[in-house]
């Protein structure tokens, strides 16, 4: 005897209730993805004057890090060609397709040099470490002498007694999370940990605590393989935010609440993270702490939302897609076909909870937005110093990164 056919509710009526979730997630969704209602504006209506910066080590870079204090720009990068392959966040599964080249590059962003390239190189990889490198997420922490470098790691399954390769259909990634350490003034990251854990399911993007151990995690899924399962998240919700340390490697599930495909992560401080929910246009702000986790706001911003970057006085800069639809073209030809970017900025206080406000019937300040794709990337990911107001954006799929500066 099946459970439905011993619950008091009738099949009909459990059926009928599935239905009418689906068909108002439907709605929910096609508001989300076609900019029906929504006004796209061109980047002429704001006081920026943008610049782009094209070079090899500067094609797919999914986050960035800004050191406020020494003043360079870390970024999380990858070929073009291996991101449209393998990238399990995308659910591209094509493991032949990596090019075992992703790296993080460095900006000094200050100084733009003769060449304009802001001194532009990448760290080397210090010889202890066994195997590569596919980027996605990061942050980094300043520690007494060094930076230490918290890095999402999605290697192809193995075998973890033979090293044989797995069906990564069956199986999902081998996802991990890379400590490194990065000495000032060396160019070498030296590996610290690796942290594997059955909460680093899906891991998109991470956030560290002020004292370098604890952080948390988001997982864009529930389900670690592709299938049909993890195809009807979209639809039903899926992901988590997990919590880990340091120091002992442990981790577990701190919520599934309120999670649609989680994605970008900021610390607020204080045991609070700001969540970017892709797959319902939503930050959600957890108290997260040893024990438990509570769901402190949610700000709706109808549109699909990408990483959240912090800036020195904590306010929070986001990426989004204000055409999703151009952005599914410009996933089939990242060369050729740039998508429109949005960038908002939410104050702290809002996402704590402390204040409202509201620009144009959103809860954030929209701060440049580039309707014809004229300037700036496919933007997955925005950095502002806010010593110089300036703007670094970035893209998965983009072949070169925007810096923008405030003319106001």
């Amino acid at each position: 005897m099946s459970l439905l056919s011993k619950s008091k509710y009738p099949l009909s009526a459990v059926v009928l209730l599935g239905a009418v979730i689906y068909a108002l997630r439907i709605h929910e969704i096609v508001l989300l993805i076609l900019p029906i209602f929504r006004v796209i504006q061109p980047i002429e209506d704001f006081p920026y004057t943008c610049e782009r910066v094209e070079h090899p080590l500067l094609a797919g870079c999914e986050d960035m890090w800004l050191d406020h204090e020494g003043r360079k720009l870390y970024a999380a990068c990858a070929s073009i060609e291996g991101r449209t392959g393998w990238s399990p966040g995308a659910d591209l599964w094509n493991v032949s397709a990596r090019d075992r080249a992703d790296h993080i590059s460095v900006l000094d962003i200050d100084d733009p040099g003769s060449d304009g390239l802001y001194g532009l190189h990448q760290l080397k990889i210090g010889s202890e470490y066994p195997g590569d490198l596919d980027l996605h997420g990061l942050d980094v922490r300043r520690i007494g002498d060094k930076l230490r470098f918290w890095l999402i790691n999605h290697r192809p399954p193995v075998n973890p007694k033979t090293g044989e390769p797995l069906n990564v259909y069956e199986v999902g990634a081998n996802s991990t999370v890379e400590i490194f350490d990065l000495k000032l003034g060396s160019e070498t990251l030296q590996h610290v940990k690796t942290i594997f854990s059955d909460a680093i399911v899906t891991p998109n993007d991470l956030a560290v605590d002020e004292d370098g151990i604890g952080f948390a995690v988001t997982n864009d899924h529930t389900n670690k393989a592709p299938g049909y399962s993890r195809g009807l998240e979209l639809f039903t919700g899926g992901g988590s935010v997990s919590y880990c340390r340091s120091d002992s490697g442990e981790c577990r599930i701190a919520t599934r609440e309120g999670c649609y495909m989680a994605n970008g992560i900021a610390n607020l401080g204080q045991g609070l993270f700001a969540v970017s929910q892709t797959g319902r246009g939503i930050v959600v702000t957890y108290k997260v702490d040893e024990e438990k986790t509570i769901l402190v706001n949610e700000l709706d911003f109808q549109v699909p939302l990408d990483n959240t970057s912090p800036d020195e006085n904590g306010d929070v800069f986001m990426a989004a897609f204000p055409d999703a639809r151009a952005l599914f073209n410009a996933a089939k030809d990242p060369y050729g076909v740039p998508a429109p970017a949005t960038v908002y900025m939410i104050p702290r206080q809002v996402l704590q909870g402390k204040q409202t406000h509201e620009y144009k019937g959103l809860p954030a300040i929209k701060v440049l937005e580039d309707r014809d794709s004229k300037h700036l990337p496919t933007t997955t990911v925005v950095v502002h110093d806010a010593k110089t107001k300036r703007l670094f954006l970035a893209g998965v799929l983009s072949p070169f990164i925007g810096i923008c500066k405030n003319n106001s």
